[in-house]
């Protein structure tokens, strides 16, 4: 049996099925769930191009079109939905013949806890199993999900692949990606590598933009085709990096340099401008130098600033900035004050070289009251990590007071 309630807009609101919130945010549906094991898997592999990346992309119109289409067609009596005001809760026992949406969205009912019911993973799986049987694409999906990650026991990737394949085949863009991975990549137990399929299936996900799959394609076309093809590289990574995908532009100004620097330093502040830590270092050191951007110790030292200013910066790049408040440089004024907190940051870390320059601003007075005890106290820590200026000064310092005979 199945039992309807009419609820108020607001709780409408939330509990809207997530059948079309699959459809409708990618990044979600991307690797939900995926095992640190799995993670670092893909880390190996590829490095940035698997951090978790929000999409800026709108979505293809037909997909609207499709989920209008849906919304507003009224479902049959006895059915999943009565209204647009109404959903489904189970009874303790199914008496009614349900179709496969009805068997989904008692699956969601069951994953999420929605109706008051305690979400239970294995009565949802099973509500998945059944829709999937029935060909329900989004179930198909879900199912080849939970064999993908494992939820909570060992991944099964064939099982996974044969679900994803599943939807796939209905034209899920999401499960096109996930299936452009499995057969790429060389990791996953009980598969074989395919890249003729994993290359089909990425382009299939690409051309309805699901998820980031553009950026994954241009990424498959430099990384795992043999011999790599730039001109698809560049065109993939350069619709992703439209469609605001910072890592995309990114590894797109590094692909273009050469050929057009002009170009790949707009799209390098592009990604820089949307706190993409490896942009922001790129130019820091290609205004430093002048490669790749004119000279400019301003603007170096300004997106040295953004990387040491982070709270979980290295001890080099906060080192970097005190170093230049330190000395100064060119166009950048000395501060030894603002030098003093980027070294005490880095000394909380016992980073050898800030241990050392705090010690000589201490020893010296540099912009605060001299204190030979606590410049002492530095320069010892330093010295004891092997720092060899901090050694120097201490000799220095005892030669010039010897001991009393």
């Amino acid at each position: 049996m199945i039992t309807t309630m009419t609820l108020s807009k607001a709780k409408m609101r939330h509990l809207i099925p997530s059948w079309p919130l699959a459809v409708f945010s990618a990044e979600k549906n991307l690797f939900p769930s995926l095992s640190k094991k799995n993670k670092n898997k893909f880390s190996k592999k590829a490095g940035r191009n698997f951090t978790r990346i929000k999409r800026i992309t709108p979505l293809p119109s037909v997909i609207a079109v499709i989920a209008i289409t849906i919304f507003s067609t009224p479902l049959r009596a006895g059915g999943a939905l009565a209204s647009a005001g109404q959903m489904i809760c189970p009874e303790i026992v199914m008496t009614e013949k349900l179709s496969s949406q009805d068997e989904y969205r008692l699956a969601q009912t069951y994953d999420k806890g929605d109706c008051g019911v305690t979400p239970d993973k294995k009565i949802a799986e099973s509500w998945y199993r059944k829709a999937a049987k029935h060909g329900h694409m989004l179930a198909q999906y879900q199912l080849g999900e939970k064999y993908f990650t494992g939820d909570g026991a060992a991944p099964d990737y064939p099982q996974a692949k044969r679900w994803y394949l599943a939807a796939a085949r209905q034209g899920h863009g999401l499960s096109q990606l996930r299936l452009g991975f499995l057969y790429a990549e060389a990791h996953f137990t009980g598969l074989k590598t395919d890249l003729a399929e994993a290359e089909k299936w990425f382009l299939k996900a690409a051309e309805q933009n699901a998820g980031d799959a553009r950026f994954r394609l241009g990424n498959f076309y430099h990384n795992y085709k043999n011999p790599p093809d730039p001109g698809k590289t560049t065109l993939w990574l350069t619709k992703a990096a439209e469609g605001g995908h910072r890592v995309a532009m990114f590894d797109l100004a590094r692909m273009i340099k050469d050929g057009n620097p002009d170009q790949a330093l707009l799209w390098m502040q592009k990604a820089a401008e949307l706190n993409l830590l490896p942009a922001q270092m790129t130019l820091s050191e290609m205004y430093a130098t002048g490669n790749g951007a004119p000279k400019d110790p301003l603007q170096s030292f300004a997106w040295t600033l953004q990387v040491a200013s982070r709270p979980t910066a290295a001890p080099f790049w906060i080192n970097k900035a005190g170093d230049i408040l330190f000395a100064g440089w060119e166009t950048v004024p000395r501060d030894y004050l603002r030098a003093i907190k980027f070294y005490e940051r880095a000394a909380a870390q016992d980073d050898p070289h800030a241990l050392t320059r705090l010690g000589q601003i201490y020893l010296e007075g540099l912009g605060v009251a001299a204190d030979k005890e606590k410049a002492q106290k530095y320069l010892e820590k330093a010295a004891a990590r092997g720092n060899i200026e901090a050694k120097t000064i201490l000799k220095g310092q005892s030669d010039d007071n010897p001991p009393e005979k």
